[in-house]
């Protein structure tokens, strides 16, 4: 064996070895967290395109199960309309940090040898309340003072809701949408909703829901 194979490293290639040492580990730590925040961003996306998606359903299976029942305030007054939105809610006393955007009555609530003292009818509000889209239920059709209320949030942290009603007539642009319903010569609910909305994720978004001829 050599003299020079003998005397082992030096203290600088010594220093040398340990910073290329170094160097190697960061790179490998840092592509390790690229990789662990990318999973997290993935994880995070991914939920809210699920929950974008659930969203769009329940409101699809509510559209579908619309029926003209119209149901009475707190006052025992009876609504203007079986299906009220937009502007259409103006007369209600404003709520603090709520703003409606429809209500009407679904079938389809599942009540199982009627064991519920509650119809298979269900009332639903959609509103928004502290920027969050939610959906409204309540157990019996007819409002009263202190009957409780479910709120369900469909999508959180949204701004600049606007929604609209098919007026049944189109122009130069397309179909013409109403911020009012019911309208004046108006029967039932409209044969389409126009929802759009912004939030942080997806930005600005606009989703139509035909309901067909009611």
């Amino acid at each position: 064996m050599s003299r020079q194979a003998q005397r082992g490293l030096t203290l600088p290639e010594l220093l040398i070895a340990l910073l290329i040492f170094a160097m190697i580990s960061g790179a490998a730590v840092y592509a390790l967290r690229l990789s662990v925040e990318g999973r997290e961003q993935l994880e995070i996306a991914d939920g809210e395109i699920r929950e974008f998606q659930i969203m769009r359903q329940v409101m699809k299976q509510d559209f579908s199960g619309i029926v003209a029942r119209t149901v009475r305030d707190d006052f025992g007054n009876s609504l203007p309309a079986p299906f009220l939105g937009g502007e259409g809610l103006s007369y209600r006393l404003p709520v603090e940090g709520e703003k409606s955007l429809m209500v009407f009555v679904r079938s389809g609530w599942t009540n199982p040898d009627d064991r519920a003292p509650r119809p298979t009818l269900q009332a639903v509000e959609y509103l928004i309340k502290g920027g969050d889209l939610v959906r409204r239920v309540r157990p019996y059709l007819d409002d009263a003072r202190g009957q409780p209320r479910t709120d369900r949030v469909l999508i959180a942290g949204v701004s600049e809701v606007e929604i609209g009603f098919f007026t049944g007539a189109e122009d130069s642009s397309g179909p013409v949408f109403s911020d009012l319903w019911p309208m004046p010569q108006s029967k039932g609910s409209p044969e389409a909703i126009r929802l759009t909305m912004t939030t942080k994720r997806f930005g600005e978004i606009e989703q139509l829901f035909w309901l067909g001829e009611r």
